[in-house]
């Protein structure tokens, strides 16, 4: 079901020696020497949902699943909690909500998407930075097995972090070049109060041009501030049975230390909306209309895969605060200019548009040949990089390499390619570790 399997399927000479779910660092530690020594690729993998190709390997080796990684401890009286990377998002999100704890990571696959795999891209995902920040900011400390099977423990135990050099920086986002995370120490956060809000408007630039006015009139910024065009929205409402919008919509979530404070902030982004040409800008009270709204945005993707009866592409776009209005544009028109993708017209637009951040969407058709898929994906890769040259942005999700290379290569230079290359060979000089990530 997955169109980038198109470019990158698994044939009889790489399928892997072996796959192997370790149970402790121990167990790691003991595989990475023996791969070290051998000098066998090694494959570290979660629940493989990355979108730029960072998962498929395309060397024969030892696919090492970290799915068996599932401590969990709380510590309550220190102000954080430690796990391994193998659990599922979700199940972290719960045992934390249990003890009145929110996990600052909320990314739209959270249902299947390992831990590990978010630390390791520091993915933002459906939260707007400039309300929680990245993953990084909560990260206290790792346990971290190098390629030579060395274990090592970066950062801190204190709500303290450290100044200086911390290797923990190092691995947080750092695609998996460096070692494998087997143990991760984050700070707790209690959880908040929350209010919630939705506004439509008759045109997407409009919707853009909203999001910009709460930037420059300073209101509070959401938790959530996610994006739906007209047709994505008509799909996703009819699923959830609420009534079709009028075109296309924001909805909105924001955080207070009690309801009071929430209330006020979402009534204030309203306020600061309604600036802007709309059709309607309300806060949602009813609790339930607002889980159906949310539902809709959370499960729009499969939503549309299964109403075009196809299998789908997924680009991400950045843009800056100034440029949001002229890059929602460019955005729905994507296609224009690319032989494969203009035979499926305009794309699909969702997004987390208060974070800046859109997902133009094609659906190819499932009796698209491979080779047909493969040009179409290749031309999205290609118009994702372009729009983001021109904003001076890069990708805030998925990690910055595989299919994304030659993007990292002409938005920061060669030599900035080839310093972070010679930074994996000071942790890695048999390169035995992830050596797919970089697409060279």
């Amino acid at each position: 079901m997955d169109p980038y399997t198109s470019s990158d399927d698994i044939n009889q000479d790489l399928v892997p020696y072996a796959v192997v779910w370790p149970g402790s660092t121990e167990e790691v530690s003991r595989l990475m020497k023996y791969a070290n020594e051998k000098k066998i690729p090694v494959f570290v993998r979660g629940s493989g949902t990355s979108l730029h190709g960072a998962s498929r390997y395309r060397h024969r080796g030892i696919v090492l699943n970290v799915g068996r990684l599932t401590h969990f401890r709380l510590e309550k009286d220190n102000g954080y909690a430690e796990f391994g990377p193998g659990h599922r998002v979700l199940h972290v999100k719960q045992l934390l909500e249990k003890e009145g704890y929110f996990l600052p990571l909320v990314p739209g696959s959270i249902r299947v998407a390992s831990i590990g795999g978010i630390i390791s891209n520091n993915t933002s995902a459906h939260a707007v930075d400039s309300c929680m920040g990245k993953p990084r900011d909560y990260i206290l400390g790792l346990e971290v097995v190098l390629p030579n099977g060395e274990v090592i423990e970066t950062g801190t135990k204190s709500l303290r972090r450290c100044a200086g050099t911390d290797l923990t920086q190092y691995f947080v986002g750092g695609d998996g070049l460096l070692g494998v995370i087997t143990g991760i120490r984050m700070q707790l956060v209690p959880m908040f109060k929350s209010a919630y809000g939705v506004a439509y408007f008759s045109d997407e630039i409009s919707a853009a041009k909203a999001v910009q006015r709460i930037y420059m009139e300073k209101a509070p910024v959401p938790l959530f501030l996610e994006y739906l065009d007209k047709r994505v929205a008509k799909i996703s409402f009819s699923i959830q049975n609420l009534p079709e919008p009028a075109g296309p919509l924001i909805m909105f979530h924001a955080i207070g230390q009690t309801t009071e404070e929430a209330t006020y902030k979402i009534n204030r982004l309203v306020d600061a909306v309604c600036m802007e040409p709309v059709l309607e800008a309300k806060r949602i009270d009813d609790i339930d209309e607002w889980h159906k709204i949310w539902l809709s945005r959370e499960s729009a993707l499969p939503y549309i895969c299964q109403g075009g009866k196809g299998v789908f592409s997924l680009s991400e776009i950045s843009s800056t605060v100034r440029g949001l209005a002229d890059c929602m544009l460019d955005t729905m028109n994507m296609e224009e200019g690319m032989p494969t993708l203009s035979k499926l017209g305009k794309p699909y637009v969702m997004g987390h548009l208060g974070a800046l951040s859109l997902h133009p969407v094609f659906i190819f058709p499932a009796d698209w040949s491979a080779e047909e898929k493969m040009e179409g994906i290749k031309e999205a890769f290609f118009k994702e990089s372009e729009i983001n040259l021109k904003y001076g942005t890069c990708g805030g999700e998925w990690g910055q390499f595989a299919r994304r290379t030659d993007f990292y290569k002409k938005r920061y230079g060669e030599h900035a390619y080839q310093l972070v290359k010679n930074v994996k060979k000071v942790f890695d000089p048999n390169n035995i570790l992830n050596p797919d990530v970089f697409r060279d």
